[in-house]
């Protein structure tokens, strides 16, 4: 009995876990590691174990703002592709065309000048004895079609003399679909009641509109006239599209304010317009839309205007794109600024 006690005692002894954790001299334990170690190890082993738990702890975080990314990301919309052909004359060219391209023109996805001359800088598409503006229209618009309609979207039709802040107008198609049969300008109403768009102004075609025009308009005779129009230009081609179901759009912004202008941008800041001038009186005698007190309300995202003295363009591009106001925030965050605008006055509209 004694023996057999002894015998356990030993077992005991021998499978104790004092002996799978101790080890002679160096003996270290789980719980005090720094029982049988000098200062110094011991201090290295706390620093490693804390920078351990550190990256442990940066990776837990990492993950974890990743997944919320992940989930609060909504999918990038595709931005609309613009086209913008630019219409201009031999004579027109080295005195206006060429400080379009040197300014807003590359802010197109693409760029075509059409004109009734060569030229070596601007290398327009040349369309020569086309003088009446709706033959011009016609052929311009059938050309692009032809050899251009895959690159874009939607289509710009802008003068010589036109401005255009490219993004603005990318803005307010970015909630279009070019899919639709619709067009943009400044809206005008005829004394026929007819609804068409200023001549003077940028028009703007979605790519279903352009190709309905082109295969189903043009080669009807009984959809559109192919007779001159002489200044019943884009009358007749209203006419024409308001004959195969395409809607006339409203190019204003949420608060009713004008983004594509009929005259030069300074003739609408704050100022009536003077209804004794031709330009200002055929205007405020067809708006399609009430003006009130003959002063049109400008969006603060306005997409084009009219130029009539050509170095205003270069003034206008450096104001828009090149300019940087100390203490606001960077100029291309605007469109996370959500629906609240300010107008030109300097007060803010909710």
């Amino acid at each position: 009995m004694q023996l057999k006690t002894c015998h356990l005692a030993s077992m005991r002894r021998f499978f104790n876990t004092r002996r799978f954790i101790l080890s002679g001299k160096n003996k270290i334990s789980i719980l005090n590691p720094c029982s049988s170690c000098s200062p110094r190890i011991c201090s290295t082993l706390y620093k490693l174990l804390f920078l351990g738990m550190l990256c442990m702890l940066v990776m837990l975080l990492s993950e974890r703002d990743a997944s919320i990314n992940k989930v609060a990301t909504p999918p990038a919309t595709p931005s609309p592709r613009i086209f913008c052909i630019i219409s201009t004359y031999g004579y027109r060219q080295s005195t206006t065309a060429i400080h379009i391209k040197r300014t807003w023109a590359n802010h197109c996805d693409r760029f075509l000048f059409v004109s009734d001359d060569s030229h070596e800088e601007i290398e327009p598409a040349v369309f020569l004895k086309v003088p009446d503006k709706w033959h011009q229209y016609r052929a311009h618009l059938e050309y692009v079609h032809r050899y251009h309609f895959d690159e874009a979207d939607w289509f710009l039709y802008a003068n010589d003399d036109n401005f255009v802040v490219v993004e603005n107008l990318r803005h307010m198609l970015q909630s279009k679909n070019p899919d639709e049969l619709v067009y943009f300008g400044c809206k005008l109403r005829s004394h026929s009641n007819q609804v068409y768009m200023y001549d003077r102004a940028a028009i703007i075609f979605s790519s279903a509109t352009l190709q309905r025009f082109v295969l189903q308009a043009l080669p009807d005779e009984s959809i559109c006239g192919s007779g001159e129009m002489g200044g019943a230009a884009t009358e007749e081609l209203s006419r024409c599209l308001s004959n195969i179901n395409v809607q006339a759009g409203d190019s204003r912004d949420h608060l009713g304010h004008h983004r594509i202008l009929p005259l030069q941008l300074k003739e609408h800041l704050n100022i009536p317009l003077n209804a004794s001038l031709e330009l200002h009186k055929n205007f405020l005698d067809r708006s399609y839309y009430q003006v009130e007190n003959n002063q049109i309300p400008v969006s603060v995202r306005f997409i084009s205007s009219h130029i009539e003295y050509m170095p205003d363009a270069y003034n206008l591009y450096y104001m828009i794109y090149q300019v940087k106001q100390f203490g606001l925030p960077p100029a291309n965050n605007w469109q996370e600024a959500g629906e609240e605008q300010f107008n030109l006055d300097g007060n803010v509209y909710d």
